[in-house]
C-alpha cells in the first residue's frame, strides 16, 4: 500500500492476499473459494489503484478523469457491496454525497486528476453494460456473470485514451469449460507475458477464519454433493460441480422429426411466466429419452401456445402430458388445453413436491436413465442449476444468477410420465452407456407422478397411464 493510503485499521491483509496487492500484472484472475477474501482484497486493491493514478497527470479530454466499475451478477449482490462500499472508502477521499440510487461514489482528486467515480453496475441486464471506457474493473462472482456481460464489458477497458488501466475477475470455478471466467483463469494460467496472473486458493488458505467458522464449512459436507463442496470451499473446477450431475454422459442421439410408429410418446409442460420461456419435451415413455424439443421465449401469446401445442399433441400422439399447474396462470392454461380434449395432468410444484420432483431427475442423470440430445438451451440450464443456502440452513437447487430453469422442469416434468426405469433393483444389466431393468412385479416402486395422481384417485388419469403402457 501507499502512504497516501493507509488502511490498517479497517484491513490486515493475509499472506494471500499481499501477493495480490504485490503483483503489477494489469489483468488479476482469482479463483479461489469462499471465505478466502477475495471480494475484501479487490475493494482495497481498487483504492490501492486510485490513490496511485492521483500521481499521474489525466488526459483533459477523458471524462470522468479516472472510472472504476464494480461489476456483480446481480441487484442483491450489488446492493450488499455498495454498503461495503460506504463502510471501508476513507471519508477523506469522498468528494460529496453518495448517489445511492445509482449507486455512484465519486472521489475527491487532486491538480493532477482532479476527480474520479466508482460505479457499481449489476450484470443482469446485459444492455446496460456500456461506458466511454474504464481505469478499473473488478467483476466479482465472475462465475454468475453471463457470456453476454462479459462481452459487453471487455471493450471498456480497451480504451486507450484511459492510463492506467487495471482489472480484477474474481469468483469460485465456473461449472462449465466453455463460461468465459473458465477461459479467462486457462488464459491466466498459461500467460508468459507479464499481463495476466492467476491466484488460487482454498478456505483453509484464510487464517482469519475461526474454528466455528471451519465447523461450519466441514458440516457442509454433509449437505452438499462432493464435487460442489469442493468447488466452493477447495476452488476445484469440475464440470459435474452444480447441482446435477453426470449430464455429458446422458447426452445421446438427435430430435426425431417425426414419431416412430409403435413408441409410446409422453410429454412434460413447463409454462412461462412474463419473463420465462414455455417449454415442451416430448418423450419416447419406454426408453426415456427425449425426442422433441419446443420452446415458446416470452411474447408469445398463450392463445398461439396452446393452438401449437394441440398440433404437436396430435403429431406425437402424445398419451400424457404432465402440466406445470403451479398458481392461477398455470391452473387457468392447464383447464384451456384440457378443453381442446388433450390427455393433460396436472402438477402443482409446491414446497412439498419440488425437491422429490428435481431428486427424481438428479438420479436418473446418475444412472444414466435418462437420455437427450444436446440442445443448447437445455445443457445450459442443467448445468447451471446450483445450491442456494437458505435462511433456515437448508440448501435448495435454484437456476443460476442471469439462467432460467424452464428446460429443467419441463424434462423432469416429463419424466413423470416415462416408464419407470426401476433402478433400485440389482437385476440391472448395462448395454452399451444405457442401463436396461427388469420390471418388478410388486408396484412398489413409481414415478412421482404416477404416486400423486393415485393419491388423488384420478380415474381419468389412470386410464390415460394405461394407454402409455404404465401398469398403474
Amino acid at each position: 500500500m501507499t502512504q497516501a493510503l493507509d488502511l490498517s485499521s479497517v484491513y490486515t491483509p493475509h499472506e494471500g492476499q499481499l501477493r495480490i496487492h504485490a503483483s503489477e500484472a494489469q489483468t488479476k484472475v482469482l479463483e479461489v473459494a469462499r471465505r478466502w477474501g477475495k471480494s475484501r482484497s479487490s475493494l482495497f486493491e481498487l483504492l490501492r489503484r486510485w490513490t496511485e493514478a492521483l500521481a499521474i497527470p489525466a488526459d483533459v479530454s477523458v471524462v470522468p478523469p479516472w472510472q472504476a466499475w464494480i461489476v456483480p451478477p446481480n441487484f442483491p449482490l450489488a446492493r450488499q457491496l455498495w454498503t461495503e462500499l460506504n463502510t471501508f472508502v476513507p471519508k477523506q477521499m469522498l468528494f460529496g454525497r453518495p448517489k445511492q440510487d445509482d449507486m455512484i461514489i465519486t472521489l475527491r482528486g487532486n491538480e493532477l486528476r482532479n476527480w474520479g467515480e466508482i460505479h457499481i453496475k449489476s450484470a443482469h441486464d446485459a444492455n446496460a453494460l456500456q461506458t466511454a471506457g474504464l481505469n478499473f474493473l473488478w467483476v466479482t462472482e465472475a462465475q454468475d456473470v453471463s457470456d453476454e456481460a462479459f462481452q459487453r464489458l471487455l471493450p471498456t477497458i480497451r480504451d486507450p485514451s484511459r492510463f492506467p488501466k487495471h482489472v480484477i475477475y474474481e469468483g469460485i470455478p465456473s461449472k462449465t469449460k466453455d463460461h468465459w471466467f473458465r477461459k479467462i483463469v486457462e488464459l491466466a494460467g498459461r500467460d508468459k507475458s507479464g499481463n495476466y496472473e492467476l491466484f488460487k486458493g482454498t478456505v483453509y488458505d484464510n487464517p482469519m477464519l475461526t474454528k466455528d467458522h471451519i465447523n461450519e464449512i466441514e458440516e457442509d459436507k454433509e449437505i452438499l454433493p462432493d464435487a460442489t463442496w469442493r468447488r466452493m470451499y477447495l476452488a476445484e473446477f469440475d464440470a459435474d460441480a452444480g447441482g446435477l450431475r453426470n449430464i455429458d454422459a446422458c447426452i445421446a442421439g438427435d430430435l426425431l422429426e417425426a414419431p416412430i410408429p409403435g413408441n409410446h410418446y409422453v410429454a412434460g409442460l413447463d409454462l412461462g411466466r412474463q419473463h420465462d420461456a414455455t417449454v415442451l419435451h416430448v418423450f419416447n415413455a419406454q426408453d426415456r429419452t427425449l425426442v422433441g424439443h419446443y420452446r415458446w421465449d416470452p411474447g408469445f401469446a398463450w392463445t398461439q401456445q396452446r393452438e401449437e401445442t394441440l398440433v404437436i399433441s396430435q403429431e406425437w400422439g402424445l398419451e400424457r402430458i404432465v402440466v406445470d399447474a403451479t398458481g392461477m396462470g398455470g391452473d387457468m392454461y392447464q383447464e384451456a388445453i384440457s378443453e381442446l380434449g388433450l390427455p393433460v395432468e396436472p402438477f402443482n410444484i409446491d414446497r412439498s413436491t419440488r425437491e422429490p420432483l428435481l431428486t427424481a431427475l438428479q438420479v436418473a442423470l446418475e444412472r444414466e436413465t435418462i437420455h437427450f440430445p444436446p440442445v443448447p438451451s437445455l445443457l445450459r440450464e442443467l448445468r447451471n442449476l446450483q445450491p442456494r443456502r437458505l435462511a433456515t440452513g437448508g440448501w435448495r437447487l435454484e437456476a443460476g444468477p442471469g439462467y432460467h430453469d424452464d428446460e429443467v422442469f419441463a424434462m423432469a416434468l416429463g419424466l413423470t410420465a416415462c416408464v419407470p426405469a426401476h433402478s433400485e433393483t440389482i437385476r440391472g444389466r448395462r448395454t452399451g452407456s444405457r442401463m436396461s431393468y427388469l420390471p418388478r412385479g410388486d408396484g412398489e416402486t413409481r414415478s412421482l407422478g404416477v404416486r400423486m395422481m393415485r393419491e388423488n384417485k384420478s380415474n381419468k388419469m389412470r386410464e390415460r397411464m394405461e394407454r402409455a403402457g404404465v401398469k398403474g
